[in-house]
């Protein structure tokens, strides 16, 4: 399957410790944050999502927005979060470090999926797809094809290649 990964617009990349992107795959429907994003949230609500993933990357904390998981076999998933109607809003995604050798402590949210919901719990579903989805060798490929690591980047020294 085709996958790539995609900067979400209006967001500045590569200031802060932290970055939200999108993953997309045209054959997989339910990857589709990105097509939510874009195709059906209006102007509004798009700026309300990326006024939350900026906060987040600049080191923000509040659960009511976007929180992470504490069970162990979920720990690496994470969801932006908002109301509408009565409506419970969900982007799933999933955290990784793309740059382990040259920038250890840059962390990325992959979003991958949305999902509405009438109640605040999360679906365990939800949160197996995404760890499956993070774990496809071609969903890591693509994340490292678009955000790689810096050749002189700070620990570039440490870990010369021989």
């Amino acid at each position: 399957m085709p996958f790539t990964v995609h900067r979400i617009t209006g967001l500045n990349y590569g200031q802060d410790r932290r970055d939200v992107a999108f993953l997309d795959c045209p054959e997989e429907d339910a990857i589709d944050a990105r097509e939510v994003f874009y195709d059906y949230l209006d102007e509004k609500r798009q700026v309300e999502m990326r006024n939350k993933f900026d906060y987040w990357k600049r080191g923000g904390r509040n659960d009511q927005w976007f929180h992470g998981f504490n069970e162990i076999a979920h720990r690496e998933c994470f969801v932006f979060k908002w109301k509408a109607a009565g409506t419970y809003h969900r982007f799933y995604g999933f955290l990784t470090h793309p740059c382990p050798l040259t920038n250890a402590r840059y962390e990325l949210c992959i979003l991958v999926s949305h999902a509405k919901k009438n109640q605040p719990n999360t679906d365990p579903a939800e949160l197996n797809f995404v760890n499956k989805t993070r774990a496809n060798p071609h969903v890591t490929a693509a994340v490292k094809k678009e955000f790689p690591e810096s050749p002189g980047g700070a620990n570039a020294a440490l870990y010369r290649q021989k």
